[in-house]
């Protein structure tokens, strides 16, 4: 029988082949790269952050260190992409007339444009192939390699980590940090995701299934982000017109009904049959 951190080592390596190709469409041009490789450098650092107490720290966190500076400068990118995305929805029903929102969409073309002139040189670089480089020579296990028994405990941390944020943002009565805890929610949804997708090998429909609930939890707090990072953006706008009142009330109107969808939502992922397997 093989040793459960296997597929474990399986899974990476697909993963940093994703990252590479990714990588090169990036420089392409590609429609969906940027935000494919963003995901799948986020894949890369939640593993290395589930397995960690079972990872060689002096290998481990360089690669932890640079995977986060390579996330910074793709997420640069992103959200001005996916704010950009959000306006263009908005103005197919309100019209592109010039308002305020055509201002706030020249200005964040202009964001976006100095995000990809940081990146993309990056990309060609050799910082970059050094990571790939690195990356390539797999996990950077200990002596103390992980059997089922320890990988279904970290997984469990996790699902019980995303809980206990769950639960804090359901008894918040401040908005402000019920927002802030779902949040956390969010952050720890995709650890959680990812994890058990690495070890879908290992516990076949257990894993897949607590991947599923997590990705369900991490898309509609997703769409909670994304409607509140345009909210924080709005509010930069230093003399809001009538259409950039809209948008914003548009905007609170997307977070609330992302905030009202989570109840039935982590319902639904978080049932005994997903999650009692984890012990």
């Amino acid at each position: 029988m093989s040793h459960p951190h296997e597929p474990v080592g399986e899974w990476w390596r697909d993963q940093v082949a994703a990252l590479h190709r990714w990588g090169r469409l990036v420089l392409r041009a590609e429609d969906d790269s940027v935000h494919q490789m963003r995901v799948t450098v986020r894949r890369l650092r939640s593993v290395l952050a589930t397995y960690r107490p079972f990872l060689d720290p002096d290998r481990a966190e360089p690669l932890r260190e640079e995977l986060t500076w390579l996330a910074d400068l793709l997420g640069d990118v992103r959200d001005a992409e996916v704010l950009r995305r959000r306006l263009r929805r908005w103005a197919a029903v309100h019209g592109p007339g010039p308002t305020g929102v055509d201002a706030l969409r020249t200005a964040l073309a202009d964001r976006q444009a100095q995000a990809s002139d940081r990146l993309l040189p990056e990309l060609d670089g050799d910082r970059y192939r050094a990571l790939i480089a690195a990356l390539a020579y797999g996990l950077p296990w200990s002596s103390k390699l992980p059997g089922r028994k320890a990988l279904r405990k970290r997984l469990r941390r996790g699902w019980r980590r995303m809980a206990a944020a769950a639960d804090a943002a359901n008894q918040a009565t401040d908005p402000g940090e019920r927002r802030r805890q779902l949040h956390e929610v969010r952050k720890r949804a995709k650890r959680v995701r990812y994890a058990a997708e690495s070890v879908s090998e290992v516990f076949g429909k257990d894993a897949d299934r607590l991947s599923r609930a997590a990705r369900s939890i991490q898309s509609v707090l997703g769409d909670l982000n994304d409607a509140a990072v345009m909210i924080q953006t709005i509010a930069l706008v230093p003399e809001p017109d009538d259409a950039i009142r809209d948008l914003l009330a548009a905007e609170e109107t997307a977070a609330a009904d992302a905030e009202e969808r989570f109840a039935s939502v982590w319902k639904k992922a978080n049932r005994s049959k997903i999650r009692s397997w984890l012990g």
